[in-house]
């Protein structure tokens, strides 16, 4: 890398050099059309806003939290942040107030930027508590003319104030970007918080640099290629590729008009790389399965002949070995019959790289989408370490996370923990935590939490968090990851929690997928009028045991889930049930819904919650339900 162009700031200062106004550098899609942003226009932006943050105060070491949608605002207030020589931290939209305030008055943040009137009024409600920030500074005004509140400023206006900040300080925007080292702190990414409070991991430029070029060497990235962000940036992977590989390759990022947009939007951009968690890939995979079900004849007959023949080829690319030339030959005409109109519904017609990160996924969705073409990678990583061990063409292994990447040393413990070391970048430690770490850098291995193992080959395969294995009344032990990955394969499964700690056998919570199981029943002219009453439905019971006693066929046998309950309601994290990347936070989730778990290991055939239901016209109501709990043959 040049040795100049160390930063992110310092970067798109070389793209802005390179290629001025003549390339693509941000598109977001706002009213309906796609707003081109070109290098230059991004320069500016963050040159100005750079400027206005320091007329308002901002000094080199200061923190800025940003929270908000994927926008180029978001890109532009961060860069813009570092420029100064200060230190950009993202937070989750849907952020509890009480979250947002701990994670705020924590990072000493300075200034917050916030998207809109949604993320202003949580700020204005929590005012008082974080008496450090100085300014909100808000970039979507809708809905906001009517507030006076000094706190609050408009991002225009910040703008303003560069661009006259500027006049008297001619080349101080510049000046301050010589300043940036490598060794600099760039973003503060907060972890995930599964079993307590989130720690505030620090990364620096070298670092999120040299994980992003580690990419690169098993998965290359050009000029021009075509991005899609809606990871949030907050989470440390979005950083190293919305913000470190779109500035040293000249990708272009693109932003959805909203979160509910996605989909559409990826359709129309098609990229060729796409990062998502898990959730993206096990929605897409059952929008796929159950509108299989709704096709014609001709169609569905095609669809599962070819797919017969693209597990085949998917198998022999597991294997790492070449199909032989008629599987080719077939899959040739599958694809074009089936599989790249399939792969342009889902918007991914040229994506050449896919990857799936934050959460498990099972196997057999990594199976389906190579069976149909698509590029679907795993790789396993963290906050404090970035990428550890990766798939790519020629290193694959059904199940597996592939192999470690150069630079890394893997190695378990005698309880079976994960033990990585890096042999150069980590992150920098914990902002103001010096325990925690000291307890993750001084002993020269990093103990991840997690476990896992490695094969013969080298192949590693994660299994669960070394805190949620889990271990029978009889002492053997189960991931519930990995079988909730399992059951998520489902076209009628949303999410699932499975429990059985210190009891005989192992059950599990279940979400349906409303749309696609509203969408089943209607074929069936079974009438519902709730989330709850369709979930309680015997045939929709029936539904869910036979996808629950497929997966049992495919795991050990005090593995297998014995009963199970349709739940009333999906697992949500606005109210603590799910993390912001949508981890279940197991815990929470067993003591709250303690009565129901009760009532499986007690032998009952139902148990009574109270729900809060939405009927189909809007309108909202308490009630009183029986869940129905299912038993399965051994």
């Amino acid at each position: 890398m040049d040795t100049d162009y160390v930063t992110f700031p310092q970067l798109l200062k070389k793209n802005y050099e390179r290629c001025g106004d003549q390339s693509i550098a941000l598109r977001k899609k706002r009213y309906g059309l796609w707003n081109e942003y070109t290098w230059g226009d991004y320069y500016e932006k963050v040159r100005y806003f750079s400027l206005g943050l320091i007329g308002l105060g901002l000094e080199r070491g200061d923190k800025v939290a940003i929270i908000g949608d994927n926008d180029p605002e978001w890109w532009i207030g961060e860069l813009a942040t570092q420029a100064a020589g200060g230190v950009a931290l993202g937070l989750y939209i849907d952020c509890l107030p009480s979250e947002l305030q701990y994670i705020v008055d924590h990072s000493d943040s300075k200034f917050v930027l916030a998207k809109d009137q949604e993320q202003c009024d949580k700020l204005l409600e929590i005012k008082g508590q974080i008496p450090k920030v100085q300014k909100v500074i808000y970039w979507d005004s809708k809905g906001m003319w009517a507030y006076d509140d000094p706190f609050l400023m408009g991002f225009e206006d910040v703008l303003e104030g560069g661009k006259q900040f500027e006049q008297d300080h001619h080349g101080f925007f510049e000046e301050n970007l010589a300043k940036g080292k490598a060794e600099d702190i760039a973003v503060i990414c907060y972890t995930s918080g599964t079993t307590g409070l989130p720690k505030a991991a620090m990364l620096s430029y070298k670092t999120l640099l040299a994980w992003t070029e580690s990419l690169w060497q098993v998965h290359p990235w050009y000029e021009k290629d075509e991005y899609l962000s809606f990871l949030c940036p907050a989470w440390a992977t979005d950083q190293m590729i919305g913000f470190a590989a779109a500035l040293m390759k000249g990708v272009i990022v693109n932003f959805p008009e909203e979160p509910e947009t996605v989909r559409e939007n990826l359709r129309e951009i098609s990229p060729q790389c796409l990062f998502s968690g898990a959730r993206l890939w096990e929605e897409l995979s059952r929008e796929v399965q159950s509108k299989i079900t709704d096709t014609t004849l001709l169609r569905r007959f095609l669809y599962n002949l070819f797919l017969r023949v693209g597990y085949k080829t998917a198998d022999y690319r597991y294997e790492n070995k070449k199909p032989p030339l008629p599987w080719r030959i077939i899959y040739l005409l599958g694809n074009g019959l089936v599989f790249r109109p399939l792969r342009d519904r889902l918007g991914l017609k040229k994506t050449r790289l896919c990857m799936v990160a934050g959460t498990m996924l099972s196997p057999e969705l990594f199976r389906f989408y190579q069976a149909i073409g698509v590029p679907l990678f795993t790789y396993y990583g963290a906050t404090e370490l970035g990428s550890i061990s990766m798939e790519y063409n020629g290193s694959m292994r059904l199940g597996s996370a592939g192999k470690r990447l150069p630079g890394r040393e893997m190695k378990l413990s005698d309880e079976g923990e994960i033990l990585v070391k890096v042999d150069k970048y980590m992150f920098s430690g914990y902002y103001k935590d010096s325990e925690a770490t000291e307890k993750a850098l001084g002993r020269g291995w990093y103990y991840t939490g997690d476990a896992g193992y490695l094969d013969a080959d080298g192949y590693f395969y994660f299994l669960e968090r070394m805190s949620e294995l889990m271990e029978l009344a009889k002492g053997l032990k189960f991931a519930p990851g990995y079988i909730e990955s399992k059951l998520r394969f489902s076209a009628f499964i949303k999410d699932a929690m499975v429990v059985g700690a210190g009891r005989d056998f192992v059950c599990a919570m279940i979400n349906i997928d409303l749309q696609n199981v509203g969408r089943w029943a209607e074929r069936r002219h079974i009438s519902y009028t709730t989330f709850v009453d369709l979930s309680q439905k015997p045939e929709v019971c029936d539904l869910v045991q036979r996808d629950i006693e497929r997966v049992n066929r495919t795991l050990p046998e005090h593995s297998r889930i014995k009963k199970f309950v349709n739940m009333h309601k999906e697992f949500d994290p606005d109210e603590a049930e799910l993390t912001r990347t949508r981890k279940i936070r197991r815990g929470f989730v067993e003591k709250r819904y303690q009565d129901i778990i009760e009532a499986i290991y007690q032998g009952k055939e139902k148990v009574s919650v109270e729900a809060e239901v939405q009927y189909r016209d809007g309108r909202k109501g308490m009630l009183v339900t029986d869940l129905h709990i299912r038993s399965l043959e051994s």
